[in-house]
């Protein structure tokens, strides 16, 4: 199926994303009010002109689902929108799980519905309905199995944090699912290294943590490119190693670039934004042909990065939060 013509739908879409060059401009804004009047030049003042200034993350969603609509009427194969969309799914099946575990501990105001995104792939209030009455059958990505089991593994642990690595271990499975299902190398290749990414960002966690590498094995994922046990036992080589034990990998590089910049011992934040530039880049050979489905994938992972740029941007405005720190955060996106 030939993608030229979406490939130059996508090239004009790209004229209108915001660059570093505006984001900086937006980070010296002196107040929020003048941060927003800097936006009413793009396509969120729409969104912020309904949501008003004070919601302006519904805003921002609500620019990102707009994208994800447009883009609905054009691309031929719509699994390429389901694999971005689909980790917000599964980060509302844990809103919903979390809220559910409260109360049935007793807590009656432990629902958040105000948490849920409209950004996954399923409409949030069949997905609310399914989970709350425990009709699943309906449910894609494996869920119709999965949440039963969330629901065991809670009642013999009460260990929340289990049953979102279980959601996790779910969700990158029906993720690779999606892209073998396309049957397009570069989106397989990518969605393999972004579990590289994740495994990776976990295990500096856990490193940090002095965490046992014996017992870190079932907080990593299948799928990647590199082992879950070989992983887990970077947990007991020393950090500054990481990137030579790695150096066989894509992900290798973003290890040295680390070593160099802080000998391993970058925020988490840092790493977070290290790994996220790195998913934009393995993509970036796609720019290169007006074919490539893998475009798609490239150009809605360039908008939630300025989506991610906007959030941090406006936050340390309207907080009156230290401006530099905020300009590390920054993704290069465009």
């Amino acid at each position: 199926m030939s993608y030229v013509y979406t490939v130059a739908r996508l090239r004009g879409m790209e004229n209108h994303l915001l660059d570093s060059a505006f984001f900086s401009r937006l980070m010296d804004s002196a107040n929020i009010d003048d941060a927003l009047k800097a936006l009413g030049e793009t396509s969120y003042s729409q969104w912020i002109s309904q949501t008003g200034a004070a919601n302006f993350d519904k805003a921002i969603d609500s620019e990102i689902l707009a994208t994800c609509e447009e883009l609905k009427s054009f691309v031929p194969d719509k699994e390429l929108l389901d694999i971005f969309r689909l980790p917000y799914d599964f980060h509302n099946v844990k809103v919903l799980l979390k809220g559910l575990f409260k109360v049935r501990g007793g807590e009656t105001e432990g629902r958040r519905y105000d948490l849920l995104s409209k950004l996954g792939t399923i409409d949030t209030e069949e997905l609310t309905n399914a989970i709350e009455t425990e009709e699943y059958g309906f449910l894609p990505y494996g869920l119709t199995d999965l949440i039963p089991q969330c629901w065991q593994l809670w009642d013999a642990t009460k260990n929340a944090q289990a049953v979102e690595l279980l959601i996790d271990h779910q969700m990158f499975k029906a993720m690779l699912a999606v892209a073998e299902g396309l049957k397009m190398p570069d989106v397989i290749q990518w969605v393999k290294f972004k579990i590289d990414a994740e495994n990776l960002r976990a295990a500096i966690r856990l490193a940090r943590m002095k965490f046992d590498s014996a017992k870190a094995l079932p907080f990593f994922h299948e799928g990647g490119t590199i082992r879950p046990d070989d992983m887990a036992k970077l947990l007991s080589e020393p950090q500054e190693t990481w990137s030579r034990i790695l150096s066989y990998t894509d992900i290798g590089a973003v290890l040295s670039a680390l070593n160099e910049q802080s000998d391993m011992k970058a925020s988490l934040s840092d790493v977070s934004k290290a790994l996220d530039d790195y998913l934009l880049k393995v993509l970036e050979s796609a720019k290169y042909s007006m074919d490539a489905p893998a475009n798609v994938l490239l150009f809605l992972l360039t908008k939630e990065a300025e989506a991610r740029n906007m959030r941090v941007a406006l936050v340390c405005v309207a907080g009156g939060l230290d401006r530099d720190f905020g300009r590390r955060l920054l993704s290069n996106g465009r």
